[in-house]
């Protein structure tokens, strides 16, 4: 038989070795590239089962070993692959160091923790798949705004983890989100909030009335007004200050205060007060104060209230979304909020005075 060979060594047993090739051109690749990664017969010998075991799995899918080697070559990661914990206190981390706002760090924990717990924190991010995400997600018992809201925390996560070469693609990427389907906003009636502000007023909450009026009347969010200060507060200039570290965006804004917010606020005001608008506690102590109230309330419907209502009384919508800090897009929240009440009721809530 005509032909070349080329020389590979000896194996184990100390025999020498070669491999057969028609075409010279054929020889001479192989001898390039074994010469460029050069693998000991000896380990090819050693490592005969592993081999098997590979094609033997490869079988059913149809590709070879040299397909599969080819893929992982082209899209491997260039960094030790991290347990997920490792790669979530890394994120944390970078978005602390890049300014982002505490509200943020605290909602990324808690969406992050959850996932770590339920796949398993020393899992390799590189072996997570898109079947465990999407398993995770659609397997929870929460509605599906909060499920696409799941889905874009990991999605930050894993675009990361590209970032830092430590994956080849977003698992998160081709799973489908779910349809959210459009629905009233809950909101307060005017005179159900015109209840809740004098009930704070006569039983001397001012801290909580505040809240409530930065929140209704200037649409800050109520994690936002928590963390203000009464120096935040500038009644002469009839302005809100939201600072960064305060801001859910991380994005400095002052909100102005309407004529009627002004009267409610001036009635609490006490220009020897610096600290904090309110404590610690100030979840429990809002939901005391509606409770006390005696009033029909449903989460976020005092901010809610402050968007229908101020498109109702015909605010410009691109102050109602400077007021809220909203980073979603002009057309999302006209299409949400407008048309829930009528113009007269847009007006009635913003003439609501002690």
């Amino acid at each position: 038989m005509v032909g070349y060979s080329v020389y590979l060594g000896v194996n184990h047993e100390g025999r020498r070795q070669r491999r057969f090739f028609r075409q010279l051109s054929d020889a001479e690749t192989f001898r390039w590239t074994h010469s460029a990664n050069p693998v000991h017969v000896g380990e090819l010998l050693e490592r005969k089962t592993e081999l098997l075991y590979c094609l033997e799995r490869l079988k059913s899918m149809g590709v070879t070993l040299v397909e599969v080697v080819d893929y992982y070559l082209l899209h491997r990661a260039n960094k030790a692959n991290p347990t997920l914990e490792q790669l979530v206190a890394s994120f944390l981390e970078e978005k602390r160091r890049v300014g982002r706002s505490l509200h943020y760090d605290v909602s990324m924990k808690y969406a992050l923790g959850s996932f770590m717990d339920s796949v398993g924190r020393d899992k390799r991010v590189g072996d997570i798949t898109r079947k465990e995400i999407a398993d995770y997600v659609y397997n929870k018992d929460v509605g599906d705004v909060t499920k696409r809201g799941i889905l874009t925390h990991l999605s930050v996560l894993f675009n990361y983890a590209i970032r830092e070469d430590c994956l080849a693609t977003n698992p998160v990427e081709k799973i489908t989100r779910p349809t959210v389907k459009f629905h009233k906003p809950n909101i307060l009636r005017p005179v159900d909030f015109e209840t809740l502000l004098k009930r704070c007023l006569a039983l001397g909450w001012n801290d909580r009335l505040v809240v409530f009026v930065l929140v209704g009347f200037c649409g800050i969010r109520t994690e936002e007004a928590s963390r203000l200060k009464w120096s935040n507060i500038n009644l002469q200039n009839r302005i809100v200050e939201v600072p960064a570290e305060v801001a859910k965006k991380a994005q400095f804004r002052n909100n102005p205060i309407p004529q009627n917010a002004v009267e409610w606020l001036k009635v609490v005001e006490d220009k020897r007060r610096l600290g904090p608008i309110i404590g610690r506690t100030w979840k429990s102590q809002l939901r005391s104060a509606i409770i006390s109230a005696r009033i029909e309330y449903r989460q976020n419907a005092i901010r809610h209230s402050f968007c229908s209502y101020a498109i109702g009384a015909g605010w410009p919508l691109a102050d109602v979304i400077a007021y809220m800090g909203h980073g979603g897009s002009p057309s999302m929240i006209h299409s949400h909020y407008r048309n829930v009440v009528s113009e007269e009721d847009g007006k009635r809530w913003f003439s609501i005075v002690p």
